[in-house]
């Protein structure tokens, strides 16, 4: 089940892609532009000090792991919670391929990433949100999609 996830408004494209008989030209734009914003979200930002080994009795993150310790006789502790967020980002096609879905199911994720969901800690470290890949990225999906429907009518 998704719980995090982009949506971008493509029904003026849909029509167009109607009236000129190409739908499965833009049913093909439409998951390109999917696996495209998966690559953008999927991204993480760059580590921050909530990331770097402390002395003890510090505690940090450790991406792919989860939250890491020194102990105090010196030898490092922990608990494996990562549900490695940037690799269980999907793209899956629905409504006969009308609708793409970019969305990740890990439990965490809307605090990470979600649009009006943030968690301000993550914000501050510069996690991208579903809101701003979609405000940034829609008319580059716009784009993919229209060049697929353009390579269509040119018989490319």
């Amino acid at each position: 089940m998704t719980k995090v996830g982009i949506s971008i408004d493509t029904r003026e494209l849909a029509k167009i892609a109607e009236s000129l008989d190409i739908m499965p030209a833009f049913k093909s734009g439409m998951y390109a532009a999917g696996i495209y914003l998966k690559g953008v979200i999927s991204e993480y930002p760059s580590s921050s000090s909530a990331n770097q080994p402390k002395p003890y009795p510090g505690r940090w993150y450790e991406r792919g792991y989860g939250t890491r310790y020194i102990k105090k006789s010196g030898g490092m502790g922990g608990k494996k919670t990562s549900e490695t967020l940037g690799k269980r980002w999907t793209v899956k096609k629905s409504n006969a391929g009308m609708t793409v879905t970019v969305g990740n199911n890990t439990s965490y994720g809307k605090w990470v990433q979600g649009h009006n969901t943030q968690a301000q800690f993550h914000k501050v470290r510069n996690w991208k949100t579903t809101g701003d890949v979609a405000d940034k990225e829609g008319e580059k999906v716009k784009t993919i999609i229209m060049d697929f429907i353009s390579a269509k009518i040119d018989g490319r």
